[in-house]
């Protein structure tokens, strides 16, 4: 579902997609170590890019905005789950961080995984895809304004996201994994939007059951 802001002129307007993604991948490791530092009080801004210990100044920079903004993007239980949960709970909440952050992240992982996981259909092709790009490019038309090297950056970042948070098994001929919540986990997306619970594929008869 598509994010939509009335004006006065009432015209509608869709929100842009952030394609920045492409230059930091999942990076748990780094993301979790950014969480234990907030978790323990650091405000965001105190934090120096160096920590990430890249050897090129520009690559730290670029990675750490986006950690930012992730980071920001969780509310405090979410970032202590991050910091003192399980692997795969660590996985989840990264998953939701990037669910929160990147609109068409979100909108992939929803419009086309969920919908297939509904009808017991586990793999993923490239019409999908494509299909949701030729989609979505109607609404956002910064889709077609792409190079066709970022589009392919685009598409290889996302999978590579998925694949590293435990959404899919592998980045080629990829099947869509079944997610086990922890009882924590549920508890902290309810808490902040219970419609995020989609991210992880549960259907709508499901949240309501644990409303």
């Amino acid at each position: 579902m598509i994010i939509i802001r009335e004006t006065k002129t009432n015209k509608k307007y869709t929100l842009k997609y952030r394609f920045s993604f492409t230059g930091a991948s999942a990076m748990i490791s780094e993301f979790i170590k950014i969480a234990e530092l907030v978790h323990q009080g650091k405000s965001i801004d105190e934090l120096n890019e160096k920590l990430l210990g890249r050897e090129k100044v520009e690559t730290n920079r670029r990675e750490f905005r986006e950690l930012k903004h992730r980071i920001n993007s969780l509310t405090p239980l979410q970032i202590e789950i991050l910091t003192q949960g399980n692997f795969d709970e660590q996985k989840q909440i990264t998953h939701l961080a990037l669910c929160k952050t990147y609109r068409i992240y979100r909108d992939f992982v929803v419009d086309v995984l969920a919908e297939k996981v509904k009808v017991y259909d586990h793999t993923i092709t490239d019409l999908d895809y494509n299909s949701f790009i030729s989609k979505k490019s109607l609404d956002h038309p910064e889709l077609e304004n792409l190079a066709e090297t970022t589009k392919k950056k685009v598409k290889q970042v996302m999978f590579r996201m998925l694949q590293q948070v435990g959404i899919i098994d592998t980045i080629t001929n990829s099947s869509i994994l079944t997610q086990q919540l922890t009882t924590q986990v549920e508890h902290a997306i309810i808490e902040d939007d219970p419609a995020l619970l989609a991210c992880f594929f549960y259907r709508e008869e499901q949240v309501k059951m644990l409303l």
